[in-house]
């Protein structure tokens, strides 16, 4: 098992960098820092994140080292972005409405990489906002981007 993962790691490693917001659903705040032990998915679409607007809430996760998983996905309209085994996620922001969405801002911490900086709440705005412009899509995966 150590091995596949190993090998996933590399696979995810050599894809390129994508640095910006990408989101993951979420049933609450993240209350602290935590070492991801394992690859998180998450999706630069906040509509196929969020499950269509039906999650919870979201973290909004600034990636300074995530993966575009695009080139090797099954279903690139997902825009997958792996954050890798060994990054850590930390809260930037209490979670909070913005635009009536629930969210928390969160930073992707990566030894060696320089974090991205928190986005403000007008950002957001316009990046929920041109989700919400943009029709409901088909969830392929149920679950991948949240629990």
């Amino acid at each position: 098992m150590a091995e596949s993962q190993a090998g996933l790691v590399n696979a995810l490693e050599s894809l390129p960098v994508y640095q910006g917001v990408t989101w993951r659903a979420a049933t609450g705040a993240l209350a602290g820092g935590i070492l991801l032990p394992a690859p998180v998915p998450t999706s630069r679409d906040l509509r196929i994140a969020s499950a269509n607007f039906t999650a919870a809430c979201v973290w909004a996760i600034v990636s300074s080292a995530g993966r575009d998983v695009g080139p090797i996905s099954a279903d690139p309209a997902a825009r997958e972005v792996a954050i890798l085994p060994g990054s850590s996620l930390s809260p930037a922001s209490a979670l909070h409405d913005v635009s009536g969405l629930t969210l928390q801002v969160v930073i992707e911490i990566r030894p060696g990489v320089e974090a991205g900086r928190a986005v403000s709440d007008d950002d957001l705005v316009v990046l929920i906002e041109s989700a919400r412009a943009t029709a409901a899509v088909t969830v392929r995966q149920p679950g991948r981007f949240g629990p």
